[in-house]
């Protein structure tokens, strides 16, 4: 019974075996020491002998960024290995910015609960000008400011009891700084001081201690 015969490509045994030189080195020291050290071995690696540009290498290891590499000669270095760099800080969080409407708008300043009263004669016949009284009296601070306002308009403007767009009329008026909430101190200073009754909702009037006290204001 015949055999299959089975053929083997034929080996080139004319080609030149290949050679590799493994070298470990480790050294200890300061900068110039370390240098020296990597000049010695650049100079032993290159009295082995001539060899093959892509089957030269050397492998330095570097334990600190201070330490310079050595100069490139016979060998080229190809592979280098170097601590890893700090991780640079995370980035600062920018501050948080005011929070916008529904619709992605910044949202608009709150508009004034109560509004400019044109009917409201500010300057009623046999009665001193809420003008007048006003810079007469030059309150400075914002509840002499109201108790001025309420005190005009109760006993001169002809209105009893009041509400805060009477108020909101005369600040406007003398151009002073309005709030959104107009019957706001006057709520503070019926609780803290009794100055003010609230007889029904929306309607104010002085009580008799809080005219005392806005007629003892006086221009300083």
């Amino acid at each position: 019974m015949a055999r299959d015969k089975k053929f083997f490509p034929a080996t080139n045994d004319t080609q030149p075996p290949e050679e590799m030189t493994v070298v470990v080195f480790k050294f200890k020291g300061g900068s110039e020491s370390m240098q020296k050290g990597f000049e010695a071995v650049n100079n032993a690696i290159a009295s082995l002998g001539p060899a093959h540009a892509n089957h030269q290498r050397t492998i330095v290891q570097r334990t600190s960024p201070q330490v310079a590499l050595p100069t490139e000669g016979n060998g080229k270095i190809i592979d280098t290995e170097t601590e890893d760099p700090p991780e640079a800080p995370p980035p600062e969080e920018e501050a948080a910015s005011p929070e916008p409407s529904d619709d992605g708008k910044p949202k608009k300043p709150l508009a004034p609960k109560q509004s400019f009263l044109s009917d409201f004669n500010l300057s009623p016949a046999g009665t001193p000008a809420w003008k007048d009284f006003a810079a007469e009296k030059a309150p400075q601070t914002e509840n002499n400011k109201f108790l001025i306002a309420s005190l005009w308009t109760q006993t001169h403007g002809g209105v009893d009891p009041f509400t805060g767009n009477h108020l909101f009329t005369c600040f406007r008026a003398m151009d002073w700084k309005t709030q959104v909430d107009m019957t706001q101190p006057l709520r503070a200073m019926k609780s803290k001081k009794s100055y003010y009754d609230n007889p029904s909702h929306g309607k104010w009037r002085l009580t008799g201690i809080g005219i005392e006290a806005a007629n003892d204001i006086v221009k300083k």
